[in-house]
């Protein structure tokens, strides 16, 4: 299920590509086929085409400039204009007014009232409400979380990311929330979970489950080398798609990322990587993935090179 952001996001990056000054004609008609496919997505486009022409009345960031002139590289405009239009849009990610919230490359743990403690991945942002209508309450809007939760049989700990619902009364367990997929990875005890469309499962200690598009995967067994590699400074990939690898590089450094062209998305990456080193996990992709990355401030362009 593609949802509103995704297209938005898709919308966008189409629009970076015609006005790099690297497009082809045969780019111009796969756009042209993006936006015929629904009112959703002609509407997205439309949306991105808007915001485009109403920052294109606004001179670039004094920021880019001397960054520019710091490196003596001369971007082309198009680009340049680009770079400035992503930095607007991402001027506040999910969650800036959250009541917890951690930057790129921050590792922060936190103990609420309850005795319940936190342990919030870099680039994570959520809501407590520790008594509402009798729960203890988080909405996570972004990032990966491990959780503690303190028992209480009379207060359940309710956790709401994206579409998915969990609830428990004392465990442990880690949130993974990247894009509209969210990933629960259960170490002690049990956990309820739901999904938008009210189907309900429950979780053991040893077990992993998934959402995609707002609902449950079926249960796997728990691949704690992989989902709780973060909590010791590690960032495990196994055939995982490169846009996910990225997302989860932005938690580690404050630069957005945008795919300018499908076959790149399509690229896997398997590998152990630093959590405290992203430049080697670039290095390594751009060595060992037919893909070219331009670096801009802020931003970085991600396109296949072949």
């Amino acid at each position: 299920m593609t949802t509103e952001a995704d297209l938005g996001s898709q919308a966008r990056e189409w629009l970076v590509l015609l006005n790099s000054g690297r497009a082809s004609a045969a780019d111009h008609a796969a756009m042209e086929r993006w936006r015929r496919t629904s009112a959703e997505h002609a509407k997205a486009l439309a949306e991105a085409e808007n915001l485009w022409a109403l920052l294109g009345q606004v001179e670039r960031p004094a920021a880019i400039v001397q960054a520019m002139h710091r490196r003596k590289r001369r971007w082309p405009l198009p680009l340049a204009s680009a770079a400035s239009l992503l930095l607007a849009l991402w001027l506040t990610p999910p969650g800036w007014h959250a009541d917890v919230r951690t930057q790129a490359g921050e590792i922060r743990e936190i103990t609420f009232e309850d005795g319940s403690r936190l342990q919030l991945n870099g680039a994570t942002a959520l809501d407590w409400n520790a008594d509402a209508d009798g729960q203890r309450r988080v909405r996570l809007y972004r990032g990966q979380v491990d959780f503690q939760v303190a028992a209480d049989a009379v207060h359940p700990f309710v956790i709401e990311a994206g579409e998915a619902r969990i609830r428990v009364t004392g465990t442990r367990f880690d949130v993974n929330l990247l894009g509209d997929q969210v990933l629960l990875a259960v170490s002690e005890g049990h956990v309820q979970v739901s999904d938008s469309e009210g189907t309900e499962r429950a979780v053991q200690a040893g077990e992993q489950i998934a959402w995609r598009g707002g609902r449950l995967q079926s249960l796997q067994p728990l691949d704690a080398a992989r989902a709780l590699a973060w909590q010791r400074g590690r960032l495990v990939f196994r055939d995982r798609p490169l846009p996910e690898v990225f997302e989860e590089l932005q938690r580690q450094q404050a630069q957005q990322v945008l795919f300018l062209d499908a076959a790149a998305r399509e690229l896997k990456v398997t590998g152990v990587f630093a959590l405290d080193d992203p430049q080697a996990l670039l290095r390594a992709i751009e060595t060992a993935l037919p893909v070219k990355l331009t670096h801009l401030p802020g931003v970085l362009l991600v396109s296949s090179d072949g």
